[in-house]
């Protein structure tokens, strides 16, 4: 195989679009072959494991006449450093929920999520939520933060009004 081994970190485009990172290289317990574990980098979060040598294998062009890439998985070059910082955030302990964690009253947490709201994903309020013992019901990103925002703004005025 003379293509550069994945390393943690790195961010790889599927040739249908999506790009990944790498999350470390595993190996397999029934085969003894180098696995790839990898990860969405954008949005929903899905974790996945391939075989080293399925995903630095060329594209099958027959198969595939119209795609752009020559293999499988392309390291990506053109990840800009927003991208990237973008991207990191979206590891395992987010900053975004660090931040969150650390407010102390729900008039600190309204103002956080009006602030940061073009930045918050599914991740984001799925552990917002549970921090605050909060129950999600809605499907899309947009209306958990709405259910979320209606949550907090409700629960400050009746604890505001208990402690008067």
């Amino acid at each position: 195989m003379d293509r550069r081994i994945p390393k943690k970190g790195d961010i790889y485009r599927h040739f249908k679009g999506r790009k990944y990172r790498i999350l470390d290289i595993a190996v397999c317990t029934e085969t003894g072959e180098d696995m790839v574990v990898f990860e969405t980098a954008e949005g929903t979060r899905r974790v996945f494991a391939s075989f080293l040598e399925t995903f630095l294998s060329p594209l099958d062009t027959a198969k595939y006449p119209h795609a752009e890439q020559k293999y499988r998985f392309e390291l990506c070059r053109d990840t800009k450093d927003s991208d990237l910082l973008r991207l990191k955030r979206h590891g395992n302990t987010t900053t975004l929920i660090l931040e969150f964690l650390d407010l102390n009253d729900n008039e600190e947490r309204i103002q956080f999520l009006q602030k940061h709201q073009a930045e918050i994903d599914s991740r984001f309020l799925t552990a917002a939520s549970e921090s605050l013992e909060f129950a999600e019901n809605s499907d899309t990103v947009e209306e958990r933060y709405a259910a979320l925002m209606r949550f907090l703004k409700t629960k400050s005025r009746y604890e505001s009004r208990r402690l008067r």
